[in-house]
């Protein structure tokens, strides 16, 4: 008969997640034992990086991603990260090892003696199989809970003494020869009436979240919003791009805050939110989401989206499905008779700082027009997203930009180089603050060791310059701990074999380096010192 082990990695085979993100520890040891010639194991050094490398990874082909972290140590260091996969719907199986059996009742060294509950509420589920030949159906439950909408991480907690045990082989056999359908279109009335809604408004808009992109959404929602002259609005602090941000179409980014979303929307008589929460917001301007009057229909895969949503109609159901079913109903009918919508004004320039350093508006304005259009973008430096949205295009697909929807730090450099590992064929280019990279910095060595092409652009203001600006808008002072002088980022990749450079010779300097980087590949980091100005927070 085999053993479990055998079982397992047959499994993890046929369900095709043959890439292991991970870090192990002892209570792996046996897991990972004769792993598989035919997978790939990618190694991160801190779990937190391994994590979001994954969720990167997960988030470009689409696929479940199997992996390892080591007992209630691994998983606490991973906390943060996992949250964030929750809220960027990365459909990831974690496992994690755990004392042999005969070991957890007196909570010997390494023992979770909590293993369903240390990962919540970061995870969909978490479970412990109560016998060693259940792993491999654990495994296969887990997986399906990940791909299923809201897709997200679901944990398994292995003891590390089951492998060993033998089980019938055709209980995997009959695990593998299933298939699984995960995508609900909504009811057909439903559905009609949301095409209806939108056909009739007077001035509609479109407001396009990270599940339209990760459902396929990107070429319908484009057709839709020509066809009917919809101006389309990114939803606020959305984890992807799903509009091309230069098509003559696209309004803008929505800010954060209630009011200015408010203030936004102003003049809209129907807005159909498709992929998003309504709404993500930070930080607190207390407002009602959208002016009176305005109606607005939200589209999501999500229940506990929908029942928290404080006002609208709503549509369960796939955002790429809905969008599919709005281009072609689109595409049949007659040419929209509103007139096109103003098309959004982006700066041509941005004021000079006026100081030995130049802005992050001025690196922007000078880096964009420059990158070339082959290109997947992560962004983690938050001070300054304005300006790089304002400057940068985002036109990629699918996948094409990468950013936490939570707010968590930590995500941008790993979840790029786990993207260059999925996808080699696409640079990277990862904007990152100075203060953002120290959480998951250790990326960069896995970077160097699959030789991914990683560029990353650190703007370095010696401060965390928006926790400054958050303090302005508090009207609060004096507060300790918001300067971080003395980082060296450029020695920091070289150390984890990276090579890394300095560039303080202005914007088309800076512009020359990346464009050069992201020609040669492989892995860069490029430190750019920035004005310390601190920018409004709204």
């Amino acid at each position: 008969m085999p053993t479990v082990h055998n079982e397992f990695w047959r499994l993890v085979r046929e369900l095709g997640m043959t890439t292991v993100f991970g870090n192990p520890g002892s209570t792996e040891l046996p897991f990972l034992s004769d792993f598989p010639s035919d997978m790939h194991y990618v190694l991160g050094l801190q779990e937190g990086a391994v994590v979001a490398m994954a969720d990167g990874f997960a988030q470009v082909t689409g696929s479940p991603v199997l992996v390892n972290l080591h007992t209630a140590p691994g998983v606490g260091n991973a906390m943060g990260a996992l949250l964030t996969a929750r809220d960027s719907r990365a459909p990831l199986v974690v496992t994690a090892g755990n004392q042999v059996r005969a070991m957890l009742t007196a909570r010997h060294w390494l023992v979770n003696d909590e293993p369903t509950l240390l990962p919540r509420p970061a995870v969909k589920c978490a479970y412990e199989p109560p016998r060693a030949q259940d792993l491999p159906a654990a495994l296969a439950r887990a997986t399906h809970l990940a791909m299923s909408p809201p897709r997200g991480p679901v944990f398994v907690s292995m003891p590390q003494d089951d492998y060993a045990e033998q089980m019938e082989a055709e209980a995997v056999d009959d695990l593998v020869s299933r298939t699984v359908g995960t995508r609900a279109a909504p009811e057909a009335a439903a559905l009609r009436d949301l095409a209806d809604r939108l056909a009739a408004a007077r001035n509609p808009a479109l407001i396009l979240g990270l599940t339209a992109d990760a459902a396929g959404g990107r070429d319908d929602a484009i057709t839709l919003a020509r066809r009917q002259h919809l101006p389309v609005y990114a939803a606020p602090s959305s984890g992807r791009s799903v509009f091309p941000s230069t098509d003559r179409l696209f309004a803008g980014y929505l800010p954060f805050g209630a009011g200015l979303i408010n203030e936004q929307l102003a003049g809209h008589d129907f807005v159909a939110v498709i992929g998003a929460p309504v709404f993500t917001c930070y930080p607190y301007v207390p407002s009602r989401l959208v002016p009176a009057g305005t109606q607005l229909v939200m589209v999501s895969d999500d229940p506990d989206e929908i029942a928290r949503a404080p006002l609208g109609d709503a549509l369960f159901g796939d955002p790429g499905l809905v969008l599919a079913a709005l281009a072609a109903e689109a595409r049949s009918g007659a040419e929209a008779t509103r007139p096109l919508p103003p098309q959004w004004a982006r700066p041509t320039a941005p004021e000079p700082a006026g100081g030995p350093r130049p802005s992050a508006a001025e690196v922007f304005a000078a880096l964009g027009p420059a990158l070339p259009k082959h290109l997947r973008i992560t962004n983690e430096s938050p001070s300054n997203l304005a300006d790089f949205h304002t400057y940068v295009p985002l036109t990629h697909a699918p996948c094409g930009y990468l950013t936490t929807p939570n707010g968590g730090l930590g995500y941008g450099l790993p979840a790029g180089v786990g993207a260059a590992i999925a996808d080699p064929d696409t640079p990277v280019l990862s904007v990152v603050g100075e203060g953002s990279l120290q959480y998951t910095g250790q990326a960069l060595w896995t970077a160097a060791q699959h030789q991914a092409s990683v560029v990353t652009l650190v703007l370095k203001n010696d401060e965390y310059n928006i926790l400054k600006a958050y303090a302005d808008f508090q009207r609060v002072g004096n507060d300790p701990g918001l300067d971080i002088p003395g980082l060296d980022t450029a020695a920091y990749a070289q150390s984890y074999g990276v090579p890394g450079s300095r560039v303080d010779d202005g914007p088309e300097a800076v512009r020359e380096a990346v464009v050069e980087a992201l020609r040669n590949g492989g892995p860069t980091l490029i430190e750019v010192p920035i004005d310390t100005s601190v920018p409004p927070l709204v």
